[in-house]
């Protein structure tokens, strides 16, 4: 079991790197699949066939949020929500407006997470601080883990997420923290420290909250993973939750010049 985590995530992990130097347009192509993936196992999770009807409804959301900047339009938007309204008529009370509502929420979700991975991209170096993010997500999610097995203590959400501790949580905080700044060194030459543990701590508790939505969301599914396409892994939503909800987060502080504040 061990054995294929590592194969799956090293293969993951050179095919993520190889289309983020390659450029913006392989990049983009590359989030937009994944997203486009995360929001059939998120649609299947509450009951529906990923080629189904809210399926694709949910997958043109996702698509129009992530490619489109100016999707947050005033009319474009009433047009979704009218659209999601008229899901359980159009589909003769085989839907219900809470699985509809469900899964437009779904993929505005998935969706802007994917948007802002774009945007980080197309920042001036932007393949710096996607790696910067990246790096701050893995060591969160690395020391969280031994730190959590190592320690033990008290349960961090036991409701939720019964093997997660606060030890692990604190633990990973200190990661990221220590991914951010040690990267941030290296990588820009105007190096703030108090800038990088303040973005490598947000980071961090903002991964980890997404990684507490998404076992919310499949333990009142009554799912265990929201996939099986990553041996040893589970889905495609799995690896990627602590990425949908940090993303957003890191590119609005990134963009409005955080390492700059401090200065």
């Amino acid at each position: 079991m061990l054995r294929t985590r590592v194969i799956t995530a090293a293969i993951s992990l050179i095919v993520v790197l190889a289309m983020l130097f390659w450029g913006i347009i392989p990049w983009s192509i590359t989030v937009w699949l994944v997203t486009v993936v995360a929001v059939a196992e998120f649609s299947e999770i509450a009951g529906f066939r990923p080629w189904g009807v809210v399926s694709f409804w949910a997958y043109a959301v996702a698509t129009l949020v992530e490619l489109w900047p100016d999707w947050h339009l005033i009319y474009v938007v009433q047009i979704i929500i009218g659209i999601t309204l008229l899901l359980p008529v159009l589909m003769k009370n085989t839907v219900t407006l809470a699985q509809s509502a469900m899964v437009l929420v779904g993929a505005l979700y998935i969706g802007y997470g994917g948007a802002s991975l774009d945007g980080l991209r197309s920042l001036y170096r932007g393949w710096a601080w996607l790696l910067l993010l990246l790096i701050t997500i893995w060591m969160t999610d690395t020391v969280a883990y031994f730190v959590g097995n190592r320690v033990k203590g008290p349960k961090l959400w036991p409701t939720i997420s019964p093997g997660k501790t606060v030890s692990g949580a604190v633990g990973g905080i200190i990661g990221g923290i220590v991914g951010a700044t040690v990267f941030g060194y290296f990588a820009f030459p105007r190096f703030d420290l108090i800038a990088y543990i303040v973005l490598g701590a947000l980071i961090s508790v903002f991964g980890q909250l997404g990684d507490l939505v998404e076992s919310a969301y499949k333990r009142s599914a009554g799912v265990k993973d929201s996939g099986h396409l990553l041996p040893g892994h589970g889905g495609i939503l799995d690896r990627i939750d602590s990425l949908l909800f940090a993303a957003p987060l890191a590119y609005h502080l990134i963009s409005s010049g955080v390492h700059t504040w401090f200065n």
